[in-house]
């Protein structure tokens, strides 16, 4: 019986920061990565909605090992909220099922309601929305008519800018700037200002401007990306062909493009670093630490190890030399590797 080989891959290895445009799912943006860089290991560290732009951080190689890590980090949006209609899907993309006219009082609360979000809160995320039920997407469930009831979750505004707000018609656009922890939906929040305010809301668009220390703009951020809408299938999703910069640019052509932008690991990686001394001990202790055997926090080759960071990234003492180990500690006195991303050089 023959097995199936495994695909060796590019040899690409690092994160992307791309700036996703409008349609394509996050899905569709890291099978356009997998295409143009011929590297079956790609995937993103956090979901954005077809519908939403801005930041969405693309694990490429060995580098996809950081996406647990990526997915705990605040994360930081514009948005518009409108208020007077509701949405089935608690976005522009659903169908309107309530209206109702804002009046001047309503006006008048927003930059009230919008400070009120700042804490913790237990929201219902969005029945259109990846929340898994039952071993299926809770997105699946309603676009079968079967639409979950889901229960409340904590989600945590850390801060929140208001905007302007303009009246459009019966409705009220209001723009805010937040930081938001992991977990939370823009849209529940459209949702819980509308209920502050008395009227329905939905989420009328949403830009991602950071996760973590991620960041956009950004001087190696991929943008210019194009979404071109194909012609769907009677009864399948829509689908996208995503382009870079001018119609018609070559394959290799993009690919040395993504590769230019690589931000290696040690650069990305959303923990704090720990690099081991530039000698003998320090490639032992980084060795050691590869192989799955626990290293001292007092190994001479290390440096001091501060007793309340977990989890570190440990990496040589060299910035182009290759290795990252996460590390916890977790026994006292004791560095636990957690995952190796990237496999140091051995030594001579």
């Amino acid at each position: 019986m023959s097995r199936r080989r495994r695909s060796k891959g590019s040899g690409a290895c690092g994160v992307l920061v791309v700036d996703k445009p409008a349609g394509p799912t996050s899905h569709d943006v890291v099978g356009w990565v997998r295409w143009v860089l011929a590297e079956p290991r790609v995937g993103h560290c956090g979901t954005l909605d077809p519908a939403a732009t801005g930041l969405l951080v693309v694990g490429v190689g060995p580098a996809t090992k950081l996406a647990p890590y990526f997915t705990g980090q605040d994360k930081g949006y514009w948005a518009r909220f409108v208020l007077g209609a509701s949405t089935t899907t608690a976005d522009a993309e659903g169908e309107v099922c309530e209206e109702v006219p804002c009046s001047p009082e309503v006006q008048a609360g927003v930059g009230d309601a919008l400070r009120a979000l700042v804490g913790t809160h237990a929201l219902p995320p969005p029945a259109f929305s990846a929340v898994h039920v039952d071993g299926r997407r809770a997105h699946a469930l309603a676009r079968a008519g079967e639409a979950p009831v889901l229960p409340p979750r904590p989600m945590t505004v850390h801060a929140m800018e208001p905007g302007p707000v303009r009246a459009v018609g019966s409705r009220l656009e209001v723009e805010a700037t937040l930081l938001v922890s992991k977990g939370t939906y823009i849209r529940s929040l459209a949702e819980a200002l509308g209920a502050a305010l008395g009227v329905p809301a939905h989420l009328g668009a949403l830009h991602r401007l950071r996760s973590g220390a991620l960041h956009l703009p950004h001087d190696r951020a991929v943008t210019g990306l194009r979404a071109c809408r194909h012609q769907p299938t009677p009864s399948g999703p829509e689908r996208w062909r995503i382009e870079l910069g001018d119609p018609g640019m070559p394959r290799e052509a993009a690919a040395e493009h993504l590769r230019a932008r690589l931000l290696p690991p040690a650069e990305a990686v959303p923990l704090p670093l720990l690099r081991v001394r530039d000698d003998t001990s320090g490639q032992r202790a980084l060795a050691r630490l590869a192989s799955g055997m626990p290293v001292a926090v007092d190994d001479p080759g290390l440096p001091v190890v501060p007793p309340e960071a977990s989890p570190l990234a440990v990496v040589p003492a060299r910035p182009e030399a290759p290795g990252l180990v996460i590390v916890r500690q977790e026994a006292p006195g004791q560095l636990q590797p957690e995952r190796v991303v990237v496999e140091p050089a051995r030594s001579p």
